[in-house]
């Protein structure tokens, strides 16, 4: 597949031709919960609906509730004679043997059951409640899973056109927004709207006209609040969801950049952006909390207007018993309306929040989609720190660390030219192989081509006979990587150098075998906790140098039959440098060698030296021989003394 991606149609423009969230434009609620629903197994949004159902079956037992109240009112205030009660409910009095009780008896009877009936409804939507927000706080957890698989799976060039704070919000809070806040929202919102419409259709039957016009009444109220709020409620989720991934990214560049800030006496810059990001943010939250409590005040002063108009009205048009049974019924109504329309208005506010929220997730959702990452599950079953370990004790007999790289050309996103162009290279079991070449010239991206963390534009790659990444799911630890610069975890040393095992299967034996090896097993020998002392965050407890060994130790732990190695000894002293080129020499013919190399005195022994120059491999043999054939290396290496 070609590395290039394209734009997708939602994807902004920008100048670092990254990810600016406050560049996304949001779709609307309605198109946000249906891209929702999409990122669910299809099997797991019938579950959804049938949940959904299932709450929007509870608005029955509240028409019960309140048919039974306005019948209480209606026995009440008449005084009616037992004779004279609907056939139904003397067919129910007689069914639980109630059919000798008096008016009086009989209103308490019905009183009590529209209580009963009201709170058993309560606490089936207390209940329902909790069963959708858990299935989909699991849901939650599955597509944040499923993303971030398919997100670590893409080629290195897609996973830099996102950073890191983008890429923490996208996977985490955003998917969140999109299940748990924006799906929740919208069964709350279904279930509200079906009681809405149960309750209006029974009180359209009983009063068509007095109905309208508590539904004109309450609408416009709810309506010109919503208008309102949706307006003020998306600006101010922008600023929430912008503050706080500019807060993680001031926080990360800080602590990244701490001794040139310190230096260039810049830490009150980093200080106050950080202080105007927090306020954005606290200012955001206080107005979300505000958003949230207005519409309770707004419906509680309906509802107390609305019940003194619809009394003085009653009382002064109809008889005293019927406006007592009218007002009694519809205030019953209203007294499971108004909670349902604050929880209505409530949704909907977050239902707004949310749909600006999960934008970035929606956007990396389709991102992996247009990009071809098959979501469905392995035919192979998943790496495990188990089949890591049971390969790493077995050297990896049948692995095969021969290299071939035929007509490989690569060219990154939106560069004028190519990278790399038509790249032939054969690197045999146990040889050693040295890329060399002015800065851009392409090494690289070489290296990264051949370990498979980006895919060629044209031609292949193979190891073994097999691309990098099958190579690299067969033969997990049969190939291992040293950078130029060390990403080290704010573990102990034993964890970063067996990266990602778990404590229990990490092998202390070969882990002081690797640091002999990078030599640096010494050092930590004189420390009372050795393998368990803290390196600290990034490793800034270790000097430059150390840090670098502990980056070469990772890869030796594993035994590996493949090394690729892009810069490894830059940060090393004369000396130590020099030791690990002997460590690299002992490795000869047992462990195929690729390295990037500026210093040329770490790659004159190797066998093979191909020489790149703007993204070509312009020559190629034994150290000597290519510097009979490139000018410009012979005088660097004349300059060296070599």
């Amino acid at each position: 597949m070609s590395e290039t991606s394209e734009r997708l149609t939602n994807e902004p423009e920008n100048s670092h031709n990254g990810l600016q969230i406050n560049d996304f434009q949001n779709p609307g609620p309605v198109a946000s919960v249906r891209k929702a629903i999409t990122l669910l197994p299809k099997d797991k949004r019938k579950l959804l609906f049938l949940a959904s159902a299932a709450q929007l079956s509870l608005a029955l037992l509240d028409l019960i509730g309140i048919a039974l109240i306005g019948l209480v009112a209606a026995v009440a205030v008449s005084k009616i004679d037992l004779s004279q009660i609907p056939s139904w409910l003397q067919t129910s009095l007689n069914t639980f043997g109630l059919e000798g009780l008096t008016v009086s008896q009989l209103t308490v009877v019905i009183a009590v059951t529209a209580v009963a009936i009201l709170i058993l409804k309560t606490l089936l939507s207390a209940l329902m409640s909790r069963l959708v927000i858990r299935f989909l706080a699991n849901r939650q957890r599955d597509v944040s899973v499923r993303l971030a698989r398919e997100f670590l799976s893409r080629p290195l060039v897609d996973v830099q056109r996102w950073t890191t704070p983008e890429a923490i919000y996208a996977l985490g809070s955003g998917v969140g927004a999109a299940t748990v806040s924006l799906l929740g929202a919208a069964v709350t919102i279904a279930s509200e709207v079906f009681l809405f419409s149960i309750i209006g259709i029974t009180l359209l039957i009983y009063d068509p006209i007095l109905t309208l016009v508590a539904m004109g009444f309450f609408g416009f109220v709810v309506l010109g609040l919503g208008r309102t709020l949706n307006r003020w409620t998306e600006r101010n989720a922008r600023i929430f969801t912008n503050s706080s991934i500019d807060t993680l990214t001031a926080v990360s560049e800080a602590l990244s950049t701490y001794r040139e800030t310190t230096v260039l006496n810049r830490r009150d810059l980093y200080v106050d952006r950080y202080e105007g990001l927090v306020s954005r943010f606290a200012g955001a939250s206080a107005t979300s909390a505000f958003i949230m409590e207005i519409p309770k005040y707004v419906l509680e002063v309906a509802l107390y207007l609305g019940v003194l108009l619809l009394g003085v009205v009653q009382f002064l048009t109809n008889d005293w018993k019927s406006a007592a049974a009218t007002t009694a019924l519809f205030l019953a109504a209203g007294s499971r309306v108004v909670p349902a329309l604050l929880r209505l208005q409530g949704a909907t506010i977050t239902i707004r929040n949310a749909s600006v929220q999960a934008q970035p997730t929606f956007f990396l959702a389709d991102f992996l989609e247009s990009n071809g990452v098959d979501s469905s599950p392995p035919i192979e079953p998943r790496m495990t720190a188990e089949r890591i370990h049971e390969h790493l004790m077995s050297g990896y007999p049948d692995f095969d660390a021969t290299v071939v790289v035929n007509n490989v050309s690569f060219t990154y996103q939106d560069a004028a030219e190519p990278a790399l162009i038509g790249a032939h290279m054969h690197a045999k079991a146990g040889e050693s192989i040295a890329l060399v070449g002015s800065t851009g010239a392409g090494k690289s991206t070489l290296a990264d081509v051949v370990l498979g963390v980006m895919n060629p534009n044209h031609g292949t790659v193979t190891i073994g006979g097999l691309s990098p990444r099958d190579a690299i799911n067969r033969w997990p630890g049969a190939i291992a990587y040293v950078p130029q610069a060390v990403a080290l975890v704010g573990g102990t040393v034993r964890e970063n150098v067996a990266l990602g095992l778990p404590k229990e299967l990490i092998d202390d034996e070969l882990v002081w075998e690797a640091l002999h090896r990078a030599h640096l097993a010494e050092f930590l020998q004189q420390s009372r906790e050795g393998l368990d002392t803290k390196i600290g965050e990034r490793g800034f407890r270790l000097s430059g140098g150390q840090r670098q060994r502990l980056g070469i130790a990772r890869a030796l732990y594993t035994r590996p039959k493949l090394l690729v190695l892009d810069e490894a000894t830059s940060s090393l002293d004369a000396e130590t440098e020099q030791s690990i080129i002997e460590t690299l020499d002992e490795l000869e013919g047992q462990v195929t060698t690729i390295t990037v190399a500026h210093r040329l005195a770490t790659v004159r022994r190797a066998d093979q030296l191909l020489y790149l120059e703007n993204g070509r491999i312009t020559a190629r043999g034994t150290f000597e021989e290519v510097r009979s054939q490139v000018a410009d290396f012979d005088r660097q290496a004349a300059l060296l003394g070599l």
